[in-house]
């Protein structure tokens, strides 16, 4: 199985600026792949009880910027790609699919800026009218996102592989770079290691409203983000000014 974000490198680098997000799809082009290949695993209870102990503190990525791909499961897969940066305790990311029925890519869904206390904005594609759509879009850009982080802190097994030489030769001549791909295997096992209580405090994921609320774009260009309901209620909450903790 070969990531599709290969296939986003060669498309970005000629019509990149046809999508939306097109500043933050720029890292894209460099960026390492970390692919998932078994979503049972990725969507795994194991991965929701490990996160609260490996998930403290502000979140980091492996890399100032990298794709996380994970590949949907079924008769016609869906390829689900997380394009990230990290922003001091920020990470920035941008979410898109790949789908198989019909054939071809979606633009850019959702923006989700997810900070170090646990909670994530999202800003859905203008075109996007729908705030049940661009929720959900936002929870699995974020759940993307704290899950990978996850797996990748409780030791996972990780192969290197490599493109195909007449795969390489064929993007290569469309400007792509980089044939070096991380394959992701989860290993339940050692993500129920990390999972026994440690005590100290941690950075999860909380529920909360997100109020709509205008953002300044780098170019000037003010959007309004709409209000929208993120995160796990079971792990506390925030509601416009009230904070209201879970009960241990």
């Amino acid at each position: 199985m070969t990531p599709d974000a290969y296939e986003l490198k060669r498309i970005l680098r000629a019509h990149r600026e046809r999508f939306w997000c097109s500043d933050l799809l720029g890292v894209a082009e460099f960026a390492p792949i970390y692919f998932f290949g078994d979503q049972a695993a990725f969507d795994s209870e194991d991965v929701d009880r490990a996160m609260p102990r490996v998930l403290t503190g502000p979140i980091r990525l492996p890399h100032p910027t990298v794709i996380f791909e994970v590949r949907e499961q079924g008769p016609s897969p869906s390829g689900l790609i997380v394009c990230a940066r990290q922003n001091k305790d920020i990470v920035d990311a941008v979410f898109l699919m790949r789908k198989r029925a019909p054939n071809g890519w979606t633009d850019a869904l959702v923006r989700v800026w997810m900070h170090p206390d646990g909670k994530a904005e999202i800003e859905g594609n203008p075109t996007e009218r729908n705030e049940g759509t661009v929720r959900g879009h936002g929870e699995v850009a974020a759940g993307i996102v704290w899950r990978a982080l996850t797996i990748l802190g409780a030791a996972p097994e990780i192969r290197d592989r490599k493109l195909s030489r007449p795969r390489r030769a064929r993007l290569s001549r469309d400007g792509v770079h980089g044939w070096v791909w991380h394959q992701v295997s989860i290993n339940p096992d050692r993500l129920r290691a990390v999972s026994t209580p440690q005590g100290g405090t941690h950075a999860s994921p909380r529920w909360h409203i997100r109020r709509g609320h205008w953002r300044q774009l780098p170019g000037g260009r003010r959007v309004f983000v709409r209000q929208c309901e993120v995160g796990d209620p079971t792990r506390g909450g925030v509601v416009k000014d009230y904070r209201v903790e879970a009960s241990e």
